[in-house]
Protein backbone atom coordinates (compact mmCIF):
# COMPACT_ATOMS: atom_id res chain seq x y z
CA UNK A 1 0.00 0.00 0.00
CA UNK A 2 2.84 2.40 0.86
CA UNK A 3 4.58 1.74 -2.44
CA UNK A 4 1.33 2.30 -4.33
CA UNK A 5 0.75 5.63 -2.55
CA UNK A 6 4.28 6.75 -3.36
CA UNK A 7 3.78 5.84 -7.01
CA UNK A 8 0.53 7.80 -7.15
CA UNK A 9 2.22 10.82 -5.55
CA UNK A 10 5.07 10.58 -8.07
CA UNK A 11 2.57 10.50 -10.94
CA UNK A 12 0.82 13.60 -9.60
CA UNK A 13 4.09 15.52 -9.26
CA UNK A 14 5.23 14.53 -12.73
CA UNK A 15 1.87 15.59 -14.16
CA UNK A 16 2.43 19.03 -12.63
CA UNK A 17 6.02 19.37 -13.77
CA UNK A 18 5.92 17.83 -17.27
CA UNK A 19 4.01 20.66 -19.03
CA UNK A 20 6.50 23.17 -17.61
CA UNK A 21 9.44 20.98 -18.58
CA UNK A 22 8.17 20.47 -22.12
CA UNK A 23 7.46 24.17 -22.50
CA UNK A 24 10.97 25.00 -21.29
CA UNK A 25 12.57 22.53 -23.70
CA UNK A 26 10.59 23.94 -26.64
CA UNK A 27 11.60 27.51 -25.84
CA UNK A 28 15.19 26.41 -25.29
CA UNK A 29 15.27 24.83 -28.76
CA UNK A 30 13.83 28.01 -30.29
CA UNK A 31 16.42 30.18 -28.52
CA UNK A 32 19.27 27.90 -29.60
CA UNK A 33 18.08 28.14 -33.20
CA UNK A 34 17.94 31.92 -32.98
CA UNK A 35 21.43 32.06 -31.46
CA UNK A 36 22.79 29.97 -34.35
CA UNK A 37 21.27 32.41 -36.85
CA UNK A 38 22.55 35.42 -34.92
CA UNK A 39 26.11 34.11 -34.84
CA UNK A 40 26.06 33.60 -38.62
CA UNK A 41 25.05 37.23 -39.27
CA UNK A 42 27.33 40.17 -39.87
CA UNK A 43 26.15 41.68 -36.58
CA UNK A 44 28.35 44.75 -36.82
CA UNK A 45 26.58 45.86 -39.96
CA UNK A 46 23.09 44.52 -39.29
CA UNK A 47 22.37 45.31 -35.65
CA UNK A 48 21.90 48.73 -34.09
CA UNK A 49 23.95 49.40 -30.93
CA UNK A 50 20.80 49.73 -28.83
CA UNK A 51 19.60 46.32 -29.96
CA UNK A 52 22.99 44.77 -29.20
CA UNK A 53 22.83 46.22 -25.70
CA UNK A 54 19.27 44.95 -25.20
CA UNK A 55 20.15 41.42 -26.32
CA UNK A 56 23.22 41.48 -24.05
CA UNK A 57 21.14 42.51 -21.03
CA UNK A 58 18.57 39.81 -21.69
CA UNK A 59 21.31 37.16 -22.05
CA UNK A 60 22.65 38.17 -18.64
CA UNK A 61 19.22 38.17 -17.00
CA UNK A 62 18.25 34.77 -18.45
CA UNK A 63 21.64 33.33 -17.52
CA UNK A 64 21.07 34.31 -13.89
CA UNK A 65 17.59 32.77 -13.92
CA UNK A 66 18.94 29.53 -15.39
CA UNK A 67 21.62 29.37 -12.70
CA UNK A 68 18.96 29.85 -10.02
CA UNK A 69 16.77 27.14 -11.62
CA UNK A 70 19.70 24.71 -11.72
CA UNK A 71 20.45 25.41 -8.04
CA UNK A 72 16.84 24.72 -7.09
CA UNK A 73 16.66 21.48 -9.09
CA UNK A 74 19.96 20.22 -7.67
CA UNK A 75 18.84 21.06 -4.14
CA UNK A 76 15.55 19.23 -4.69
CA UNK A 77 17.34 16.15 -6.02
CA UNK A 78 19.78 16.14 -3.12
CA UNK A 79 17.10 16.50 -0.46
CA UNK A 80 14.90 13.83 -2.11
CA UNK A 81 17.75 11.34 -2.20
CA UNK A 82 18.51 12.00 1.48
CA UNK A 83 14.89 11.36 2.44
CA UNK A 84 15.01 8.01 0.61
CA UNK A 85 18.20 6.97 2.46
CA UNK A 86 17.13 5.76 5.89
CA UNK A 87 20.66 5.03 7.07
CA UNK A 88 21.72 8.68 6.95
CA UNK A 89 20.19 11.72 8.65
CA UNK A 90 20.05 15.17 7.09
CA UNK A 91 22.82 17.47 8.42
CA UNK A 92 23.73 21.09 7.93
CA UNK A 93 26.42 19.92 5.53
CA UNK A 94 23.64 18.83 3.16
CA UNK A 95 22.43 22.39 2.65
CA UNK A 96 23.83 23.73 -0.65
CA UNK A 97 26.80 26.08 -0.34
CA UNK A 98 25.01 29.06 -1.87
CA UNK A 99 22.22 29.31 0.76
CA UNK A 100 24.79 28.78 3.52
CA UNK A 101 26.94 31.56 2.09
CA UNK A 102 23.93 33.88 2.20
CA UNK A 103 23.48 33.05 5.89
CA UNK A 104 27.14 33.84 6.53
CA UNK A 105 26.90 37.01 4.47
CA UNK A 106 23.98 38.41 6.45
CA UNK A 107 25.04 37.29 9.93
CA UNK A 108 27.13 39.38 12.29
CA UNK A 109 30.20 37.93 13.95
CA UNK A 110 28.38 37.18 17.20
CA UNK A 111 25.76 35.12 15.37
CA UNK A 112 28.45 33.18 13.51
CA UNK A 113 30.25 32.46 16.78
CA UNK A 114 26.99 31.17 18.31
CA UNK A 115 26.43 28.91 15.29
CA UNK A 116 29.97 27.56 15.55
CA UNK A 117 29.55 26.72 19.22
CA UNK A 118 26.34 24.68 18.81
CA UNK A 119 27.67 21.41 17.41
CA UNK A 120 30.70 19.95 15.67
CA UNK A 121 28.97 19.33 12.29
CA UNK A 122 27.87 22.96 12.20
CA UNK A 123 31.31 24.20 13.22
CA UNK A 124 33.03 22.07 10.60
CA UNK A 125 30.63 23.32 7.93
CA UNK A 126 31.09 26.99 8.78
CA UNK A 127 34.88 27.01 8.87
CA UNK A 128 35.56 26.73 5.12
CA UNK A 129 32.73 29.16 4.34
CA UNK A 130 34.17 31.78 6.69
CA UNK A 131 37.68 31.33 5.27
CA UNK A 132 36.80 31.20 1.58
CA UNK A 133 33.81 33.53 1.42
CA UNK A 134 33.25 35.79 4.40
CA UNK A 135 36.88 36.90 4.95
CA UNK A 136 37.52 37.76 1.26
CA UNK A 137 34.19 39.60 1.16
CA UNK A 138 35.17 41.57 4.27
CA UNK A 139 38.48 42.52 2.62
CA UNK A 140 36.65 43.67 -0.49
CA UNK A 141 34.20 45.80 1.47
CA UNK A 142 37.04 47.34 3.49
CA UNK A 143 38.57 48.62 0.25
CA UNK A 144 41.84 46.70 0.53
CA UNK A 145 41.37 44.05 -2.17
CA UNK A 146 44.73 43.50 -3.82
CA UNK A 147 46.41 45.50 -1.04
CA UNK A 148 46.02 43.33 2.09
CA UNK A 149 45.49 39.58 2.34
CA UNK A 150 45.66 37.00 5.12
CA UNK A 151 47.99 34.02 5.32
CA UNK A 152 46.37 30.83 4.00
CA UNK A 153 47.87 28.90 6.93
CA UNK A 154 45.99 30.84 9.64
CA UNK A 155 44.16 28.74 12.20
CA UNK A 156 40.39 29.05 12.23
CA UNK A 157 40.58 31.18 15.36
CA UNK A 158 42.95 33.61 13.62
CA UNK A 159 40.68 33.67 10.56
CA UNK A 160 37.82 34.77 12.79
CA UNK A 161 40.08 37.36 14.41
CA UNK A 162 41.18 38.62 11.00
CA UNK A 163 37.58 38.89 9.87
CA UNK A 164 36.75 40.90 12.98
CA UNK A 165 39.59 43.40 12.62
CA UNK A 166 38.75 43.94 8.95
CA UNK A 167 35.05 44.45 9.59
CA UNK A 168 35.74 46.65 12.63
CA UNK A 169 36.89 49.45 10.34
CA UNK A 170 34.68 52.11 11.86
CA UNK A 171 34.63 55.59 10.34
CA UNK A 172 36.95 55.73 7.36
CA UNK A 173 37.21 51.94 7.15
CA UNK A 174 40.64 50.86 5.96
CA UNK A 175 40.92 53.64 3.38
CA UNK A 176 43.96 55.35 4.91
CA UNK A 177 45.77 52.04 5.34
CA UNK A 178 45.13 51.15 1.70
CA UNK A 179 46.42 54.54 0.49
CA UNK A 180 49.54 54.32 2.67
CA UNK A 181 50.37 50.77 1.58
CA UNK A 182 49.90 51.72 -2.08
CA UNK A 183 52.35 54.62 -1.65
CA UNK A 184 54.87 52.28 0.00
CA UNK A 185 54.56 49.95 -2.99
CA UNK A 186 55.12 52.89 -5.34
CA UNK A 187 58.27 53.79 -3.36
CA UNK A 188 59.49 50.20 -3.78
CA UNK A 189 59.17 49.31 -0.09
CA UNK A 190 56.69 46.41 -0.39
CA UNK A 191 54.88 44.21 -2.87
CA UNK A 192 51.11 44.07 -3.10
CA UNK A 193 49.24 42.48 -1.56
CA UNK A 194 50.96 42.49 1.82
CA UNK A 195 50.19 39.39 3.86
CA UNK A 196 48.98 39.47 7.46
CA UNK A 197 50.09 36.42 9.40
CA UNK A 198 49.36 34.92 12.80
CA UNK A 199 52.22 36.88 14.38
CA UNK A 200 50.80 40.16 13.10
CA UNK A 201 47.41 39.37 14.60
CA UNK A 202 49.04 38.76 17.98
CA UNK A 203 49.98 42.45 18.20
CA UNK A 204 46.44 42.89 19.55
CA UNK A 205 45.91 40.36 22.32
CA UNK A 206 42.26 41.33 22.85
CA UNK A 207 39.51 43.33 21.19
CA UNK A 208 39.96 45.94 23.90
CA UNK A 209 43.61 46.38 22.82
CA UNK A 210 42.53 46.97 19.23
CA UNK A 211 39.79 49.42 20.16
CA UNK A 212 42.05 51.36 22.55
CA UNK A 213 43.91 52.90 19.60
CA UNK A 214 42.67 55.07 16.73
CA UNK A 215 41.61 52.71 13.99
CA UNK A 216 44.39 53.65 11.57
CA UNK A 217 47.08 52.98 14.19
CA UNK A 218 45.51 49.67 15.25
CA UNK A 219 45.22 48.60 11.60
CA UNK A 220 48.76 49.68 10.72
CA UNK A 221 50.16 47.51 13.51
CA UNK A 222 49.02 44.51 11.42
CA UNK A 223 50.79 45.52 8.19
CA UNK A 224 53.61 47.93 9.08
CA UNK A 225 56.37 45.35 9.39
CA UNK A 226 55.72 44.40 5.74
CA UNK A 227 56.89 47.85 4.61
CA UNK A 228 60.72 47.80 4.47
CA UNK A 229 62.82 50.86 3.61
CA UNK A 230 65.26 49.90 0.85
CA UNK A 231 68.17 51.68 -0.76
CA UNK A 232 68.96 51.45 -4.46
CA UNK A 233 71.45 48.64 -3.76
CA UNK A 234 68.82 46.62 -1.86
CA UNK A 235 70.14 47.40 1.62
CA UNK A 236 67.34 47.76 4.19
CA UNK A 237 66.95 50.68 6.57
CA UNK A 238 64.38 49.11 8.87
CA UNK A 239 60.63 48.74 8.52
CA UNK A 240 57.69 51.07 9.08
CA UNK A 241 56.53 48.90 11.96
CA UNK A 242 54.37 50.42 14.70
CA UNK A 243 55.09 49.25 18.26
CA UNK A 244 52.82 49.46 21.29
CA UNK A 245 54.70 50.28 24.49
CA UNK A 246 53.40 50.69 28.05
CA UNK A 247 50.01 52.40 28.41
CA UNK A 248 49.48 52.46 24.63
CA UNK A 249 52.56 54.57 23.93
CA UNK A 250 53.32 54.18 20.23
CA UNK A 251 56.75 53.93 18.66
CA UNK A 252 57.62 53.58 15.00
CA UNK A 253 60.55 52.15 12.99
CA UNK A 254 62.49 51.36 16.20
CA UNK A 255 61.13 50.28 19.55
CA UNK A 256 63.11 52.99 21.33
CA UNK A 257 62.01 55.96 23.48
CA UNK A 258 63.11 58.65 21.00
CA UNK A 259 61.05 57.03 18.25
CA UNK A 260 57.75 57.70 20.00
CA UNK A 261 54.87 59.24 18.08
CA UNK A 262 52.30 61.37 19.82
CA UNK A 263 48.63 61.14 18.92
CA UNK A 264 46.63 64.40 19.15
CA UNK A 265 49.71 66.35 20.22
CA UNK A 266 49.70 69.86 21.69
CA UNK A 267 49.82 71.96 18.51
CA UNK A 268 52.41 74.69 18.03
CA UNK A 269 51.27 78.30 18.17
CA UNK A 270 47.64 77.25 18.34
CA UNK A 271 46.66 80.49 20.10
CA UNK A 272 47.98 82.91 17.49
CA UNK A 273 45.18 85.05 16.01
CA UNK A 274 45.65 84.15 12.32
CA UNK A 275 46.98 80.81 11.16
CA UNK A 276 48.64 80.68 7.70
CA UNK A 277 46.17 77.98 6.70
CA UNK A 278 43.15 79.94 7.98
CA UNK A 279 41.45 77.84 10.68
CA UNK A 280 44.05 75.54 12.14
CA UNK A 281 43.99 72.51 9.78
CA UNK A 282 45.22 70.03 12.35
CA UNK A 283 42.17 70.64 14.56
CA UNK A 284 39.46 72.00 12.28
CA UNK A 285 39.74 68.99 9.93
CA UNK A 286 40.88 66.36 12.43
CA UNK A 287 39.69 62.76 11.84
CA UNK A 288 39.22 60.71 15.03
CA UNK A 289 40.06 57.43 13.29
CA UNK A 290 43.24 58.94 11.79
CA UNK A 291 44.06 61.82 14.15
CA UNK A 292 46.85 64.42 14.09
CA UNK A 293 50.22 63.02 15.13
CA UNK A 294 53.73 64.25 15.77
CA UNK A 295 57.23 62.83 15.98
CA UNK A 296 60.86 63.92 16.00
CA UNK A 297 61.98 61.23 13.54
CA UNK A 298 63.97 62.23 10.45
CA UNK A 299 66.31 60.62 7.96
CA UNK A 300 69.83 62.07 7.95
CA UNK A 301 72.32 61.22 5.23
CA UNK A 302 75.33 59.48 6.72
CA UNK A 303 73.45 58.81 9.95
CA UNK A 304 70.22 57.03 9.04
CA UNK A 305 67.07 57.25 11.12
CA UNK A 306 67.54 59.75 13.93
CA UNK A 307 65.56 62.12 16.11
CA UNK A 308 65.78 65.89 16.29
CA UNK A 309 65.30 68.26 19.20
CA UNK A 310 61.91 68.89 20.76
CA UNK A 311 61.55 72.24 19.01
CA UNK A 312 62.35 70.75 15.59
CA UNK A 313 59.70 68.03 15.52
CA UNK A 314 56.82 67.82 13.07
CA UNK A 315 53.08 67.84 13.75
CA UNK A 316 51.03 66.24 10.96
CA UNK A 317 47.36 66.53 10.06
CA UNK A 318 47.00 62.76 10.48
CA UNK A 319 48.97 59.68 11.49
CA UNK A 320 48.80 58.35 7.92
CA UNK A 321 50.27 61.64 6.65
CA UNK A 322 53.20 61.21 9.01
CA UNK A 323 53.93 57.71 7.68
CA UNK A 324 53.71 58.88 4.07
CA UNK A 325 56.11 61.74 4.82
CA UNK A 326 58.63 59.32 6.34
CA UNK A 327 58.44 57.09 3.27
CA UNK A 328 58.65 59.86 0.70
CA UNK A 329 61.46 61.63 2.58
CA UNK A 330 63.51 58.42 2.70
CA UNK A 331 62.80 57.68 -0.96
CA UNK A 332 63.94 61.12 -2.18
CA UNK A 333 66.97 61.43 0.12
CA UNK A 334 68.29 57.87 -0.13
CA UNK A 335 67.36 56.69 -3.62
CA UNK A 336 67.84 60.15 -5.11
CA UNK A 337 65.85 63.03 -6.50
CA UNK A 338 65.97 66.62 -7.70
CA UNK A 339 64.46 69.74 -6.12
CA UNK A 340 63.34 73.06 -7.56
CA UNK A 341 62.60 75.88 -5.11
CA UNK A 342 60.84 79.13 -5.93
CA UNK A 343 58.86 81.75 -4.04
CA UNK A 344 55.57 83.32 -5.03
CA UNK A 345 52.08 84.39 -4.04
CA UNK A 346 48.52 83.81 -5.37
CA UNK A 347 48.19 80.44 -3.61
CA UNK A 348 45.41 81.18 -1.12
CA UNK A 349 43.04 78.50 -2.44
CA UNK A 350 45.67 75.79 -2.23
CA UNK A 351 46.90 76.47 1.29
CA UNK A 352 43.51 77.09 2.89
CA UNK A 353 41.64 73.98 1.76
CA UNK A 354 41.31 70.83 3.86
CA UNK A 355 44.71 69.27 4.63
CA UNK A 356 43.25 65.89 3.65
CA UNK A 357 42.15 66.98 0.15
CA UNK A 358 44.78 66.65 -2.60
CA UNK A 359 44.75 69.09 -5.50
CA UNK A 360 43.02 67.98 -8.67
CA UNK A 361 45.41 65.70 -10.51
CA UNK A 362 47.29 64.69 -7.34
CA UNK A 363 47.04 61.28 -5.69
CA UNK A 364 47.70 62.28 -2.07
CA UNK A 365 48.50 65.10 0.34
CA UNK A 366 50.01 65.46 3.78
CA UNK A 367 50.19 68.59 5.89
CA UNK A 368 52.62 69.25 8.71
CA UNK A 369 53.72 72.05 11.03
CA UNK A 370 56.90 72.72 12.96
CA UNK A 371 57.22 74.06 16.48
CA UNK A 372 58.66 77.33 15.12
CA UNK A 373 55.44 77.96 13.15
CA UNK A 374 56.58 76.86 9.69
CA UNK A 375 53.69 75.16 7.82
CA UNK A 376 53.78 72.94 4.73
CA UNK A 377 51.50 70.93 2.44
CA UNK A 378 52.99 68.23 0.20
CA UNK A 379 50.82 67.15 -2.75
CA UNK A 380 51.90 63.93 -4.51
CA UNK A 381 51.85 64.43 -8.29
CA UNK A 382 52.27 60.79 -9.31
CA UNK A 383 50.49 57.48 -8.87
CA UNK A 384 51.65 53.87 -8.91
CA UNK A 385 51.15 53.94 -12.69
CA UNK A 386 54.06 56.38 -13.05
CA UNK A 387 57.66 55.12 -13.27
CA UNK A 388 58.87 57.85 -10.91
CA UNK A 389 57.74 59.77 -7.81
CA UNK A 390 57.13 63.52 -7.76
CA UNK A 391 55.55 65.97 -5.36
CA UNK A 392 54.97 69.67 -4.92
CA UNK A 393 55.40 71.26 -1.49
CA UNK A 394 53.86 74.58 -0.40
CA UNK A 395 55.65 76.09 2.60
CA UNK A 396 54.73 79.17 4.65
CA UNK A 397 57.51 80.62 6.76
CA UNK A 398 56.76 81.79 10.32
CA UNK A 399 55.97 85.48 10.53
CA UNK A 400 55.34 85.82 6.77
CA UNK A 401 51.84 84.95 5.57
CA UNK A 402 52.22 86.80 2.26
CA UNK A 403 54.71 84.52 0.50
CA UNK A 404 54.71 80.81 -0.22
CA UNK A 405 57.82 78.79 -0.97
CA UNK A 406 57.06 76.15 -3.58
CA UNK A 407 59.32 73.10 -3.87
CA UNK A 408 58.99 70.52 -6.64
CA UNK A 409 60.78 67.22 -6.04
CA UNK A 410 61.08 64.28 -8.40
CA UNK A 411 62.90 61.02 -9.03
CA UNK A 412 62.31 61.28 -12.79
CA UNK A 413 65.35 60.31 -14.85
CA UNK A 414 67.10 63.26 -16.49
CA UNK A 415 65.87 63.73 -20.08
CA UNK A 416 68.25 62.37 -22.69
CA UNK A 417 70.55 64.92 -24.28
CA UNK A 418 69.67 67.70 -21.82
CA UNK A 419 72.41 69.46 -19.86
CA UNK A 420 72.40 69.04 -16.09
CA UNK A 421 72.25 72.83 -15.65
CA UNK A 422 69.31 73.30 -18.04
CA UNK A 423 66.01 74.68 -16.65
CA UNK A 424 64.05 72.22 -14.50
CA UNK A 425 61.20 71.91 -17.02
CA UNK A 426 63.64 70.80 -19.73
CA UNK A 427 65.48 68.31 -17.52
CA UNK A 428 62.31 66.73 -16.14
CA UNK A 429 59.55 67.27 -18.72
CA UNK A 430 57.09 64.70 -17.36
CA UNK A 431 57.22 66.16 -13.87
CA UNK A 432 56.89 69.68 -15.29
CA UNK A 433 53.79 68.64 -17.24
CA UNK A 434 52.16 67.39 -14.05
CA UNK A 435 53.03 70.62 -12.24
CA UNK A 436 51.51 72.71 -15.05
CA UNK A 437 48.30 70.66 -14.96
CA UNK A 438 47.97 71.10 -11.20
CA UNK A 439 48.94 74.77 -10.89
CA UNK A 440 47.35 76.12 -14.06
CA UNK A 441 47.98 79.85 -14.51
CA UNK A 442 50.59 80.09 -11.74
CA UNK A 443 52.73 77.25 -13.15
CA UNK A 444 54.80 79.84 -15.04
CA UNK A 445 55.78 81.41 -11.69
CA UNK A 446 57.04 78.07 -10.39
CA UNK A 447 58.66 76.63 -13.52
CA UNK A 448 59.55 79.52 -15.83
CA UNK A 449 60.65 82.26 -13.47
CA UNK A 450 57.73 84.55 -14.25
CA UNK A 451 57.20 87.27 -11.61
CA UNK A 452 54.32 86.57 -9.23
Amino acid sequence: MAASAAAQMSAVIQAQLMPQVEGYRLKQAQVNSCIDQLLQMDTAASMAPLMVAKVSRQFAAVSNLLAELAETINSTIALTRHRRTQARRLHLTDIPANPMSVVMELSDLTAIAHLKSTARPIRNTLRPIVRRLRLPKAIERAGVSGVVQFDDQLSHGDVMKGMWVVEEGGEGGWGEVADTVRMSEHCGYCQLPVTVGAGDLQTHATKADFLALPHFCAQWMLVGRRVAFRRANGQQDGTLELFRHNNNELRIIRNQPNFTITINPPLPLLSRPIHPFSQHPLTHHAKPHDPPASSRIVWQNGVGWATVGVNDGHAFASASSMLKDLMLGHRLLVVGGCWLRVRGGHLDRIVTQSPHTPLDGCSDVFTREWANGLCAQMHVLTTSADPFIAGIDFVIQPGNNQDVRVTVSTTEVLAAGVATDAPFAQRFPRTAAKVRRVLGSIAAVVLDGQAP
